[in-house]
């Protein structure tokens, strides 16, 4: 894809579709739709829905008849309930192809009655620790019936496909724009519909990726604090997190005040509108956002190019 080409990003959670579109336009690129729209029936993630196509379609043309896309390139990123995550330590001195088996052969290990073929593997490699020697991996599975239905939705609207990414990782594309990040260590978390996964970051770069399931749709905040102690220990060099963000859906103050108090760490929510310029239309309809970092990971996927 060419550097200044305008492009669409999405995001799916379990329930609803949002969107946005960054356009270029003199020498810049400007937000110029940001909308979302509900499904008629939740997602069931335990079963391949096998309607998956024609709900997320009906959504997506409900959004476009509002407003006409003007790009032809999208990219989308899926929350984490539609992927299946684990963690394993790898050699990185294979061949792409060899790690490509040894994955798999990790995934049948872990699902034996799944065939690793029937998933897209995608993995993140963590950066090393200190004076460890082993090097782990984050292996993101997604079924290839969901991406055959955004493939699907793609060629009935003429669109090109670029990207299908992690929600998580899509959002935390926007803390590369804060530079007085850079070489610093925090955290990330992501929220979603049942689940939430957080990440340690060191210089921008993942150090920990962790996908777990909420406990009453809330953030289970003890079990936070028992995986924050193990990576305090599997990192012997950290000693505190100087920066921690907080992304995703359904998350109010008092959740985010209850994490800081018990954590002793000030997460804060960041505006993703705030990262790109908006066009005088859509800076109108922004500030009616409720919950603007809901669209945190359709910004990030859609300047993941940029």
């Amino acid at each position: 894809m060419p550097l200044f080409e305008n492009h669409v990003g999405v995001s799916l959670s379990l329930d609803k579709i949002r969107l946005v579109e960054l356009v270029y336009s003199d020498n810049e690129f400007v937000l110029e739709n940001v909308d979302e729209e509900s499904f008629e029936d939740k997602l069931n993630i335990s079963s391949i829905d096998k309607n998956f196509f024609n709900i997320l379609q009906k959504s997506f043309l409900e959004i476009t008849t509002r407003r006409a896309l003007k790009s032809k390139n999208i990219s989308f990123s899926l929350d984490p309930e539609f992927f299946k995550l684990f963690k394993v330590p790898f050699d990185n001195t294979l061949l792409q192809k060899d790690l490509s088996e040894h994955l798999k052969w990790e995934f049948t290990k872990l699902h034996p009655k799944l065939s690793a073929d029937d998933y897209l593997l995608q993995n993140i490699e963590l950066k090393k620790r200190e004076n460890f020697p082993v090097n782990f991996t984050v292996v993101l599975c997604l079924n290839k019936k969901y991406v055959e239905a955004i493939q699907r939705l793609c060629k009935s609207n003429e669109l090109i496909l670029r990207y299908v990414d992690y929600s998580h990782t899509s959002a935390d594309v926007l803390l590369r724009f804060n530079k007085s990040l850079k070489g610093l260590n925090g955290l990330s978390i992501y929220k979603s519909n049942e689940s939430y996964s957080f990440t340690l970051l060191d210089d921008y770069k993942p150090a920990e990726l962790i996908k777990r399931k909420l406990i009453d749709n809330k953030l289970p905040i003890d079990e936070i604090k028992n995986e924050l102690s193990t990576i305090m220990v599997n990192h012997p060099g950290l000693s505190s997190f100087l920066y921690a963000f907080i992304s995703g859906v359904n998350i109010d103050q008092k959740e985010i005040d209850e994490m800081n108090n018990s954590l002793n760490i000030k997460f804060k929510r960041k505006n993703p509108f705030n990262e790109v310029k908006l066009s005088d239309e859509i800076s109108s309809l922004t500030g009616l956002i409720e919950n603007p970092i809901e669209y945190t990971p359709a910004i990030g996927i859609a300047l993941r190019l940029f």
